[in-house]
């Protein structure tokens, strides 16, 4: 019996479809393919919460949304909603401020400020008060609340102190009036908290927290996976403004997604935040902090991005650090700026390749074969000889695979599992399918591809 393969496609071109909505704005349209029914159904989801725990909305795309969904939809709008204003919330701020060390105290568990009306509210069992906050927390809410660290909606991995005078320095070096800071809290605290840092920020961040710690020009609770303002016009009209004035200077983009995050969305929200703030000819510089393992999606996705070797340290992640292991942190910066243009530091063991015009990491050895710097995960690549390409250290050649692998993998001699999933052909992916939009893929089988995986045959040495 055939095992059962389901796989989800993000679909960006919705003009045939009524989008609807949920609290976290449009959602977006996926297909759900089902490899062993060779079928596929079309639906539409939260686009910021894969997890229905934390948003119940999901429609087929055939069906009509049920008035149960609809009356769940508008209660959790309505519970998403702010208390206060902008303005409100910044009058609060100025109130918290203005107390002497000894009375300011916030709720990492609410993730609010206590102003002393309000300290009773938060005083029994289940909160987890912070006390007596000085001056130098005041504008540092990453430092005073806990990390939202769940890998698929919020994913709050700070920036390392030495990461964050690194991007500082990059932002400098381009001559940056104005930073757009998606998903980025450790930048935009540096920014506004220096007075020598000429530079004007805006923090684009889901995590509603930061909204009562910043002037209202300064943060917009927003949605990086469908380009969603949670202010709505208010905050539209704030981002248009920022994007205006920044015009007359430069601006840059920063974001930090969440690694589980599905990348076509975000590439998409790009393209778009480009467009918006490309002035003249010259492209808007970007920043997109990602693990290197998923060069190839972004690649795909934004043809223009590149990835650097800098590797970006967190604090709060095991991995995501200079300690976290021999290779260093897996994460890596994506952008559509000439890599020569972005110099890494040499103290850290970064040097020029002047045969690849890129800054190369300390083991990124350049392979005179391949003509090029190969190394990706932060170990030394070799070459092999019969693929003609550099590879992991850990691979050998395998003769029945006639590519490098694991030791002790399992060989795949059919190469079933490396073909579209829709289709059978081998020279493409499910993604770039020509017959992907056809609802029976049986009459578009290629000739001997039966759509049932095949077994695998153990790898004999």
């Amino acid at each position: 019996m055939a095992a059962k393969v389901t796989n989800i496609d993000v679909i960006l071109n919705t003009s045939d479809f009524v989008v609807p909505s949920c609290p976290h704005g449009p959602a977006l349209l996926f297909v759900r393919y089902d490899q062993s029914q060779n079928s596929g159904r079309k639906f539409f989801a939260c686009s910021a919460f894969r997890d229905r725990k934390q948003c119940r909305f999901f429609q087929w795309a055939d069906e009509k949304m049920s008035d149960k969904l609809q009356k769940v939809i508008e209660m959790e709008k309505q519970h998403t909603e702010r208390k206060f204003s902008k303005q409100d919330l910044w009058e609060r701020f100025q109130q918290f401020a203005e107390l002497p060390k000894k009375d300011r105290h916030v709720c990492q568990s609410c993730g609010v400020f206590l102003l002393p009306s309000n300290q009773l509210n938060h005083s029994g069992q289940g909160h987890t008060i912070k006390h007596q906050i000085d001056d130098s927390l005041v504008r540092r809410p990453s430092q005073l609340f806990h990390p939202l660290n769940d890998n698929k909606t919020y994913a709050q991995y700070l920036f390392s102190e030495a990461s964050v005078d690194f991007i500082l320095k990059c932002l400098h070096a381009l001559g940056a009036s104005h930073v757009i800071n998606i998903g980025t809290p450790r930048i935009h605290e540096a920014v506004v908290n220096d007075s020598s840092v000429s530079l004007s920020s805006l923090l684009l961040d889901l995590d509603q927290r930061f909204e009562q710690f910043y002037e209202p020009h300064e943060f917009c609770r927003y949605n990086m996976f469908n380009h969603h303002f949670f202010g709505g016009q208010e905050d539209r009209d704030l981002f248009d403004k920022f994007v205006a004035e920044g015009k007359d200077g430069k601006i840059v983009i920063l974001i930090d997604p969440p690694f589980g995050g599905m990348v076509e969305a975000l590439g998409n929200t790009l393209r778009m935040l480009m467009k918006q703030c490309k002035h003249g000819d010259s492209s808007v510089p970007v920043f997109w902090f990602f693990p290197y393992f998923m060069e190839k999606r972004i690649t795909e996705s934004v043809p223009e991005f590149s990835m650097l070797d800098y590797k970006v340290d967190y604090d709060n992640h095991a991995l995501f650090k200079d300690k976290g292991g021999k290779k260093g942190s897996p994460v890596r910066i994506f952008t559509n700026l000439p890599p020569a243009e972005v110099e890494l530091p040499p103290e850290e063991g970064y040097w020029f390749c002047s045969t690849c015009n890129r800054y190369s990491s300390k083991e990124n050895k350049h392979c005179d074969e391949c003509d090029s710097c190969t190394s990706k995960d932060g170990t030394t690549y070799v070459h092999c000889s019969i693929c003609g390409v550099c590879v992991k250290p850990s691979r050998v050649h395998c003769p029945h695979c006639k590519t490098c692998q694991i030791p002790g993998h399992t060989c795949d001699t059919e190469e079933r599992s490396k073909g579209c999933h829709i289709c059978g052909d081998f020279t493409h992916k499910r993604r770039e399918c020509p017959n992907k939009n056809k609802r029976k893929w049986q009459q578009h089988k290629s000739a001997g591809n039966d759509g049932i995986v095949k077994k695998k045959k153990k790898c004999k040495r």
